[in-house]
């Protein structure tokens, strides 16, 4: 019996389509389940991208592999003289919600990258954890196609039915101006003590209860929408 399956897809920018195949066999109960993305930058050469892109309407590939990541490993941060807190800023400004671990050789310690639950309804503590730091993060100031992270509160309970069909209109007849990457949330569901979990990947997403609300927990309803030109239209 195999502990963990890692997948290797260098070359690969969009791993949607293989995450979707993934997390519908979990859904279907198959001894599988997705377990987190992982996303290998070279600090020294993210440094070079990051100036390029100052000077670009474009953005570059390693943004959009951050944008689906949920871990980053930062390697090579020997070779970085700059400041390392600077890079990691640029890599939340892409995904607030990623883990940053740091590396020399990617040697790094595999609790931090197996068994990470990011598509599972057991880290929904984690995940609002995620919710709370992007919320204290500092607003992203960029306005031109760069990938980057809007965060959406609402604080009254909200339909179930409402949420699906609003999500379906973002995602699947993209009714906005939002090319959506990733999407995850805390949902207060009314009529329900059932605090529930959100995950999207591009066009496939799930809402599903997680666990039932403590009583000294705020049961705001917290999403966080990864994607391109995003603009707040609910």
């Amino acid at each position: 019996r195999m502990d963990h399956i890692l997948l290797e897809t260098t070359g690969l920018a969009d791993p949607a389509p293989l995450v979707s195949i993934l997390w519908l066999d979990d859904q279907l109960e198959s001894s599988i389940r997705l377990d987190s993305i992982i996303t290998v930058i070279d600090a020294k050469n993210f440094r070079r991208q990051i100036d390029e892109h100052t000077n670009s309407s474009s953005f570059p590939e390693a943004f959009h592999q951050i944008a689906f990541a949920d871990v980053v490993i930062l390697n090579k941060i020997d070779l970085v003289k700059d400041n390392l807190e600077d890079l990691e800023r640029q890599i939340h400004d892409v995904n607030a919600l990623v883990t940053v671990v740091r590396s020399v050789r990617c040697q790094v310690d595999l609790n931090t990258i197996f068994d990470r639950q990011a598509y599972g309804v057991k880290n929904s503590s984690q995940l609002q954890e995620l919710l709370e730091y992007s919320k204290s993060a500092p607003p992203n100031s960029r306005h031109d196609n760069s990938i980057s992270t809007l965060c959406i509160y609402e604080q009254d309970p909200v339909c179930l039915t409402k949420v699906e069909s609003w999500l379906e209109d973002l995602l699947w007849e993209k009714k906005s101006n939002m090319d959506i990457y990733r999407c995850k949330g805390i949902l207060n569901i009314h009529d329900s003590n059932q605090l529930h979990t959100l995950q999207a990947v591009r066009e496939v997403y799930e809402v599903v209860p997680a666990r039932e609300w403590s009583e000294t927990q705020s049961r705001m309803n917290k999403i966080v929408f990864i994607g391109i030109i995003l603009k707040n239209d609910s």
